[in-house]
């Protein structure tokens, strides 16, 4: 039954937040993206993305949307919220972490259930979007904590995963902003803003190595 809301109602409300969100950014930004046509012969890629912003996660789902469906990853604290939870389930987005609460053991029961989750979107060719330094950069460039664990123990499972390296430009705090001059018909000198995503195959990643030398490869790569 699940399965059918979600094909019918779900695919519908999907599609309904898609035109809003694409309709908001296509007014104040003027997004390029290279190389998203890569994604449609690589079911079951797991995308790892700069996070520069908020509004990266809906900027992505939306403009990816009719390339192929992404399953975004977050905390589990924004998931729950009540102010996000319902758009978070529309669009099947996978919550990661857990309340530090929480006893170990039941905290452990739930990374399991989540990396099984993911393991079964992959398997069925769908995209997961995950933030390898797991939150918005409060510097220059992105840091991986070397005890963020979530993309290391995915490929250690499933090494075959197709990896994709996402780039965002242009939109966070600290990358240059350029504007169009799209509102000069109203005497607005800054139009929108230009960001661009890039989306590069990732063919170097050791899942064999050890936590600490992974994550340090991986945000080499964030970073270049």
């Amino acid at each position: 039954m699940k399965k059918f809301i979600d094909a019918t109602i779900g695919r519908w409300l999907r599609h309904l937040f898609f035109v809003l969100v694409r309709t908001y950014y296509g007014l104040f930004y003027n997004i390029s993206c290279s190389n998203k046509h890569l994604l449609q012969d690589a079911p079951g890629t797991l995308i790892l993305a700069t996070h520069v912003s908020r509004h990266d996660g809906p900027l992505i789902a939306a403009v990816f949307y009719t390339t192929m469906r992404i399953r975004p990853t977050v905390h589990y604290d924004e998931y729950y919220s009540w102010a996000q939870w319902f758009p978070m389930y529309v669009a099947a987005a996978i919550p990661m972490s857990s309340p530090k609460s929480w006893p170990v053991e039941k905290r452990q029961e739930r990374k399991a259930y989540t990396l099984d989750v993911i393991h079964k979107v992959l398997t069925n060719g769908n995209s997961v979007l995950l933030f390898p330094a797991g939150k918005i950069r409060r510097q220059p460039e992105e840091v991986v904590h070397p005890a963020l664990s979530g993309v290391h123990e995915i490929l250690v499972a499933e090494p075959e995963t197709p990896v994709m390296l996402l780039r965002l430009d242009g939109l966070g705090k600290f990358q240059p902003a350029k504007y169009d001059g799209f509102w000069s018909f109203i005497g607005r000198k800054l139009g929108r803003r230009h960001v661009s995503l890039t989306l590069v195959p990732l063919t170097d990643l050791e899942p064999g190595s050890d936590l600490t030398a992974f994550n340090q490869t991986l945000e080499v790569h964030l970073n270049s």
